[in-house]
């Protein structure tokens, strides 16, 4: 599967403003300068939005079939609740891998969701082909989401050098036949 932007309506799907929400605050860009939210969501796997969750699991539940599975004809499974993560400005989020390095296994597709604009360092940097290594930065905006092989394709994160935080989510799904089963991956 080639990446994809996908465009989606957020007033429809309000991911960001139930982020702000939860956090307490107007600008996710700007939390790094805030103590109390970087102290509370150090762990890439565990955070406060991660508590919030059953908030907005309805319309993530929607936004996963309604999108997605027009897009590739269906869903077996994917990763409910999904991957909440913060790449706070001077600091690196992740190192760079292909999912099938921490055993996940092919056919799985992943989808990535900013709720902030990304670019250059405060992006997801993805290889052009599976072993490439030439790793460019993924430019977007609110309301479009990146939908690509995260099994196969070497991705990762650089040292956040701009002054924007980014946030975003992200998960897993295995195209197929339904009813599409929510799992935890």
């Amino acid at each position: 599967m080639e990446p994809t932007i996908l465009n989606f309506n957020p007033k429809k799907y309000k991911f960001r403003e139930w982020a702000c929400e939860a956090l307490g605050v107007t600008c996710l860009e700007r939390i790094h300068e805030i103590e109390r939210i970087k102290t509370l969501n150090r762990s890439p796997t565990t955070n406060q939005l991660s508590q919030y969750f059953p908030e907005i699991e309805d319309s993530y539940r929607s936004f996963v079939l309604e999108l997605l599975g027009d897009m590739v004809s269906g869903i077996s499974s994917y990763q409910s609740p999904p991957s909440f993560r913060f790449h706070y400005c001077g600091r690196s989020s992740s190192v760079f891998h292909r999912d099938r390095d921490f055993g996940v296994e092919d056919g799985r597709i992943n989808v990535w969701v900013p709720l902030t604009s990304v670019w250059g360092e405060n992006s997801l940097w993805l290889e052009s082909d599976i072993g490439a290594k030439n790793y460019k930065p993924i430019v977007l905006k609110l309301g479009q989401a990146l939908i690509f092989d995260g099994v196969n394709l070497g991705h990762g994160s650089m040292i956040n050098t701009t002054d924007s935080t980014r946030v975003s989510f992200d998960f897993r799904f295995l195209p197929g036949l339904g009813p599409a089963m929510a799992t935890s991956y």
